[in-house]
C-alpha cells in the first residue's frame, strides 16, 4: 500500500458562490467550504527520502496554497460541486510522484435541515487505472416525527438525526432535492421502530432516484436511552428508475385479464358513510366497477393530529374500458370533486379522499411531488404510494380484500406488510358497522360485544308472543323503559314475522304494516326521546319488499336469517346500500327441523360445513354488489342444528372467521337467546325462563378468541350485566 499525505480541513471562501443556495436563490451568495485532499503516492515512492524540502514526495504547503488561490480567485465561478474537487485534485495530480487524489469538499451551509453536505470522489492521475465515483453525503439531517413503540412515544414528537451517503452519486440530481424527498418523509411518518423507518426510507429515496446509486442511511434516536443514542445503519443499492409505466413479472399482473385496481378512501367531514358511499357509486359511473371492498376503520388523524377522525377503507376497481394509471387517477380527482372536496392545507381534513395504491403489478412514476397540477388537478402520480408500508389505515382494509396480493416495488404479499407493523394497545383502527344516518356507525371490539334487542312485533314470537306487541304506544312505552336503565342496547332488531320451527308464515300485507309503521313511529319521536330516535334499526327480514320498505322508512340494516336466499334480496341489500346480517340457515321453518336439512357430514362435518356455505353466501353477496363493509356474519344457532350442534357451533366460534376461511376479519353476530337448546340444557321448557342459561352463552361469546362483536338477547340490561361483569374480571389488574 502505498504512501497518503493528507490536507485536511482546508478552508476556502468561493466568493461567487456554488450551485443553489439553500434557499434555493438564483444568483447563489459567497460560500464557504472545506477541503480535505488525501494524495496517494505512486508504488516505490515514499512521503519522503530525507528529512529536508527537497527529499519531500509531496509538498503539502505548496499544494494547499495553490489549492487556496487556485478556489478563492473572485474571478472564478464554480456552478457544481464536481467543477470544485476537479479544480482542486488537478494541483497534486500534476506531480510526478502522485498516483490518484481522493478530495471531500464539504458545504456546511448548503442545507436548512442539516449540518452539511459532502462531495468526495477519488480521481486517477493521467493513464491511471480506476474510474471516477461521486458519492455525496448528507450529514445531520434533523428531523422531529412521530417514532416509538409506546403510547408516551406516540403521543409527543421526538428529534431523529439522519446521514444519507449516495455512492455513484448523478450530480445532475442535486442534493436539495434529495433532501426534501427524505424530509417529507420523515416529518409524515409515524413508524415504531427506527428500523423499520430506515428501511422503509431507503426504499422510498432510492425508488425516487433516475440512476443506480449504492446508500448508507444512519438515523440515530437521541431521546431513546438516558445514557446513550442508539443508531441503525442500513445500506441498499438501487436500480434506475422505471419509465412512466413500467409491467413486472410480478404474480400480481395479469396480461391476459383486467388489471387489478385498487383504491384507498378516507373522509372525516360531514356524513362520513354517506360520503364513502357516494364515492364509489360514482367510481361505477365513470368506468371503474366494484369488485370487492375491504371492512370500514375508524382511525386517529395521521400527521396533522389536530381533527376529527377519520373514516378509511379500500376498494377493488375493474376499468370498464381502456384506462391507464393516470386516467384512474383523474377520475378519482373528478369522483373527488363531485362528492364535495375542495381543496385545504397538506393532510388537512376532507370531505372524501382517494388514493391510487395499487394498478395492477405495475409501478407508476409520473413527474414528481409538488409539480404544478393541470385542469383535472392532477400534477403527478406515484404508484405503489410511497408511504403505503407505514399506513395501517389503508393496509388493513387492503389485506381484507386481497391479503396474497404481491407489492410490485417492495415485492411482498400485503398480509406480510402488515404484520410487520408494530401492535399497540389499544389498536390504532377501530373496525365499524356503517349505520346511515340518522344512525351513527357503530364502533366493534369495544369492551364488551354490542347488544341487539329483539323487538318483536308479532302476536306469536316463540318467547314473548302477546298482541300488545303490535301496540306501537306499548312498544315505545316498553323502549323507553329499556334505555333508561344502564345498560341500554346499542341496536334494535325489529322482527314482524316469526320464524321459530313450524310456524307459518304471515303475509306480506301483514309484515308491512307491523314493521313499517313502528319504524317510522320511532324515527319520529322529539328530542326528549333522542337516544331511542337516533338508534341502529335493523329489520328482521327475508322478504326484499319488505327490506326496502323498512329502510326507506328509516331502518339502518337488514337482518336477514335466510342468508340473501330469496330471490331479489341481494339485489335489494346492494342497491339500499345498508348495513346487513347473513345468517346461515337450511330450509324453512318447515323442514330445518328434517334430518336430511340437519345432515352435515358431505361437508366435512358442522363446523366446516356451516363456514363453507358461509363463505359461499358472502361471496354471492359481493357478486351482486353488497360491500363487504356492510356484512355481519351470523351462525345461525337453532337454525337447521340439532341441539347439541349448537353447542359445538359456539365452543368453535373461533374458527368461524379463521384465517383462510374466506370469512377472515367479518364481524360475526350470535343470537342464542332463550332458544331450545339453551332450555334443553338447562331443563327449562317455558323460553321466558332461561335467562341464567343466556347469561352463561353470553359469558362464553366474551372468552378470548371467539370473535363475537354483536349479541341478539331479549333482555338488554340482564346481557348488559353480565357482559359489563365478564368485562371487569378480564381487564382487572
Amino acid at each position: 500500500m502505498s504512501d497518503t499525505i493528507s490536507i485536511n480541513d482546508l478552508q476556502v471562501h468561493l466568493a461567487n458562490g456554488l450551485g443553489p443556495s439553500a434557499f434555493g436563490l438564483p444568483n447563489p451568495p459567497p460560500c464557504p467550504i472545506s477541503l480535505t485532499l488525501d494524495i496517494h503516492l505512486k508504488d516505490g515512492i515514499v512521503s519522503a527520502d530525507e528529512d529536508s524540502m527537497l527529499g519531500l514526495g509531496v509538498n503539502y504547503s505548496s499544494v494547499s496554497k495553490q489549492v487556496y488561490a487556485l478556489l478563492s480567485d473572485p474571478k472564478r465561478t464554480f456552478s457544481t460541486p464536481s467543477e470544485v474537487i476537479h479544480a482542486a485534485a488537478a494541483v497534486p495530480l500534476a506531480l510526478d510522484a502522485v498516483e490518484a487524489v481522493g478530495v471531500s469538499l464539504e458545504l456546511p451551509r448548503a442545507l436548512l435541515h442539516a449540518q452539511s453536505v459532502v462531495y468526495s470522489a477519488v480521481l486517477p492521475a493521467s493513464g491511471g487505472e480506476g474510474e471516477e465515483e461521486m458519492t455525496m453525503k448528507i450529514k445531520g439531517l434533523g428531523v422531529v416525527c412521530v417514532i416509538g413503540l409506546h403510547p408516551h412515544e406516540r403521543a409527543e414528537r421526538q428529534r431523529l438525526e439522519v446521514d444519507l451517503e449516495f455512492k455513484g452519486w448523478a450530480e445532475s440530481e442535486g442534493h436539495r432535492n434529495i433532501a426534501y424527498t427524505a424530509l417529507t418523509y420523515l416529518e409524515n411518518s409515524s413508524f415504531g421502530t427506527i428500523e423499520s423507518l430506515a428501511h422503509s426510507l431507503a426504499e422510498h429515496l432510492l425508488v425516487s432516484l433516475a440512476f443506480p446509486v449504492k446508500l448508507q442511511l444512519v438515523i440515530r434516536k437521541p431521546s431513546a436511552l438516558p445514557f446513550a443514542v442508539p443508531s441503525i445503519t442500513v445500506h441498499r443499492s438501487s436500480f434506475p428508475r422505471l419509465p412512466a409505466i413500467l409491467p413486472t413479472t410480478s404474480a400480481t399482473s395479469s396480461p391476459s385479464g383486467p388489471i387489478r385496481i385498487f383504491i384507498a378512501l378516507g373522509s372525516n367531514i360531514g356524513d362520513r358513510v354517506s360520503h364513502l358511499i357516494s364515492a364509489v357509486s360514482l367510481l361505477q359511473k365513470y368506468g371503474l366497477a366494484q369488485v370487492r371492498t375491504g371492512r370500514i376503520y375508524e382511525s386517529e388523524p395521521m400527521y396533522v393530529e389536530d381533527q376529527a377522525r377519520f373514516m378509511n377503507s379500500a376498494i377493488e376497481v375493474r376499468a370498464t374500458k381502456e384506462m391507464d394509471a393516470m386516467g384512474v387517477l383523474r377520475v378519482l380527482k373528478r369522483v373527488e370533486r363531485e362528492v364535495g372536496r375542495t381543496k385545504t392545507f397538506t393532510n388537512g381534513p376532507r370531505v372524501v379522499d382517494l388514493d391510487l395504491v395499487y394498478y395492477g403489478g405495475e409501478v407508476v412514476k409520473v413527474g414528481k411531488k409538488g409539480d404544478v397540477e393541470d385542469e383535472d388537478g392532477v400534477g403527478w402520480l406515484e404508484v405503489p404510494h410511497w408511504g403505503l408500508a407505514e399506513r395501517e389505515f389503508v393496509l388493513r382494509p387492503l389485506a381484507d380484500i386481497a391479503p396474497d396480493f404481491t407489492d410490485p416495488r417492495l415485492r411482498v404479499p400485503l398480509r406480510t406488510l402488515l404484520a410487520r407493523l408494530p401492535r399497540t394497545t389499544p389498536p390504532q383502527l377501530s373496525p365499524l358497522i356503517p349505520f346511515p344516518s340518522p344512525a351513527r356507525p357503530s364502533r366493534l371490539h369495544r369492551p364488551t360485544p354490542l347488544i341487539m334487542a329483539i323487538i318483536n312485533a308479532t302476536p306469536d314470537s316463540f318467547s314473548d308472543g302477546s298482541p300488545s306487541n303490535l301496540s306501537i304506544p306499548h312498544v315505545i312505552l316498553s323502549l323507553r323503559e329499556m334505555f333508561a336503565t344502564p345498560y341500554p342496547p346499542d341496536i334494535l332488531d325489529i322482527g314482524g314475522m316469526s320464524t321459530r320451527p313450524h310456524s307459518t308464515p304471515c303475509t306480506l300485507e301483514e309484515e308491512l304494516e307491523r314493521v313499517v309503521p313502528l319504524i317510522q313511529a320511532i324515527r319520529a319521536l322529539g328530542d326528549e326521546d333522542a337516544a331511542i330516535r337516533d338508534v341502529p334499526i335493523s329489520v328482521d327480514t327475508y322478504r326484499p319488499a319488505v327490506a326496502r320498505a323498512a329502510v326507506e322508512a328509516g331502518a339502518s340494516c337488514i337482518n336477514d336469517v335466510r342468508g340473501g336466499r330469496e330471490e331479489g334480496m341481494l339485489q335489494a341489500m346492494a342497491d339500499l346500500g345498508v348495513p346487513v346480517v347473513l345468517m346461515h340457515s337450511r330450509g324453512d321453518s318447515s323442514s330445518m327441523t328434517t334430518s336430511d336439512v340437519q345432515d352435515y357430514s358431505a361437508l366435512g362435518g358442522l363446523v366446516p360445513g356451516v363456514r363453507t356455505e358461509m363463505a359461499d353466501m358472502v361471496r354471492r353477496a359481493e357478486k351482486a354488489g353488497v360491500k363487504r363493509w356492510n356484512i355481519t356474519l351470523d351462525p345461525g344457532l337453532g337454525f337447521a342444528k340439532k341441539g347439541t350442534d349448537n353447542l359445538v357451533l359456539l365452543r368453535r366460534l373461533g374458527e368461524m372467521t379463521a384465517p383462510g376461511s374466506g370469512l377472515e376479519g367479518l364481524p360475526m353476530l350470535v343470537g342464542g337467546s332463550r332458544k331450545g337448546f339453551v332450555g334443553k340444557v338447562i331443563g327449562r321448557e317455558v323460553a321466558s325462563e332461561r335467562g341464567m342459561g343466556d347469561a352463561g352463552v353470553l359469558a362464553w361469546c366474551m372468552g378470548k378468541g371467539m370473535g363475537v362483536d354483536v349479541v341478539r338477547v331479549h333482555d338488554v340490561r340482564a346481557a348488559g350485566e353480565v357482559l359489563g361483569m365478564m368485562a371487569a374480571i378480564r381487564d382487572a389488574e
